[in-house]
């Protein structure tokens, strides 16, 4: 088996095209996302007099006419990972007084990017034999879950356990511990290992277990990211950022305790690497999706000798 892995795309378009590419790029069977895949911001792009659009984005102010300069505009927005939406002045006046409705619509954009996603998948690979695994991360709201669940081509290993064949499994976890932005799946770290635990009740050996963990291990090389001051600032010290460990510790006990043959983790995207906690190879692929960039791991396993390689990829 020839995995690919990635994780924390959020929205981005160029990433998930990519992502859906890496069977035949990378000779992959089985492609997995460990969770995050949904964006977090929406663009007002303002038609200000007929056929003319402004939008603020990447800190810039942009104006384009209707036509080309228009679609490649929506296009650098969807690639980014974020959430273009076409109005008129009166119209996104109506959304900036009323923060219910514009939480609706962000809802609604997020839904209808991942069904078309759901709908890209299921076209490029649906008879190829290619196993895509996909959940939700602490970043996703539970409405993700339900849309995944429709597909008849993507499973999701979020709270359960899936076979892969020859003896191997995969678990996956997309809660993680409390971050400073209150996400949709963050829990306590006391909460976050007693759901670790019931997954892994239902695994039938450790040692022959991927364990999809989102949040990676604290203080494991894996989970380094800015401090953050009370109003949510980098600090920053000697001229750049003072990183700090902010993994968890649920997920480091877990990994001790279980000993799988493999950890696989997202959530920091500063933190791109592979290492080792307890003897157990630890792999974070990082994130660059504002970029377009999409960082994976290859992972190969032989169903006799088991893991035999992990290796950081980007393309």
């Amino acid at each position: 088996m020839r995995m690919y892995f990635c994780s924390d795309i959020h929205g981005s378009e160029r990433c998930w095209k990519k992502f859906l590419a890496t069977p035949k790029h990378y000779e992959a069977d089985t492609i997995v996302i460990g969770g995050d895949i949904t964006g977090k911001f929406i663009v007002p792009v303002i038609e200000y007099k007929r056929g003319k659009y402004k939008a603020r984005f990447a800190g810039i102010e942009r104006k384009v006419s209707a036509g080309a300069q228009l679609e490649h505009l929506l296009g650098m927005i969807a690639d980014a990972g974020e959430y273009a939406f076409l109005t008129t002045p009166d119209e996104y006046a109506v959304y900036a007084a009323d923060q219910d409705k514009t939480d609706a619509l962000f809802h609604s954009l997020i839904l209808k990017r991942v069904e078309r996603w759901i709908d890209m998948a299921e076209d490029r690979l649906a008879g190829t034999g290619v196993r895509i695994l996909i959940s939700g991360g602490n970043d996703d709201y539970f409405e993700v879950d339900d849309m995944l669940a429709r597909s008849s081509l993507i499973e999701d290993p979020n709270g359960t356990v899936v076979d892969l064949g020859g003896g191997y499994q995969i678990m996956g976890m997309g809660y993680g511990n409390v971050t400073p932005w209150a996400c949709p799946r963050d829990v306590s770290e006391e909460e976050l290992g007693k759901r670790i635990d019931e997954v892994m009740a239902e695994v039938a050996d450790p040692g022959r277990t991927i364990m999809n963990l989102h949040v990676p291990p604290h203080d494991s090389g894996l989970d380094y990211a800015p401090q953050l001051s009370d109003d949510l600032r980098a600090v920053v010290t000697s001229g750049g950022p003072h990183m700090v460990p902010v993994g968890s510790t649920a997920t480091r006990d877990a990994i001790a305790t279980y000993t799988p043959m493999l950890g696989l983790h997202g959530h920091i995207h500063e933190s791109r690497g592979v290492r080792e906690l307890n003897g157990v190879p630890i792999g974070n692929p990082g994130s660059e999706y504002g970029e377009g960039i999409l960082g994976g791991l290859l992972i190969d396993v032989d169903e006799r000798h088991g893991l035999l390689n992990t290796h950081l990829v980007r393309g």
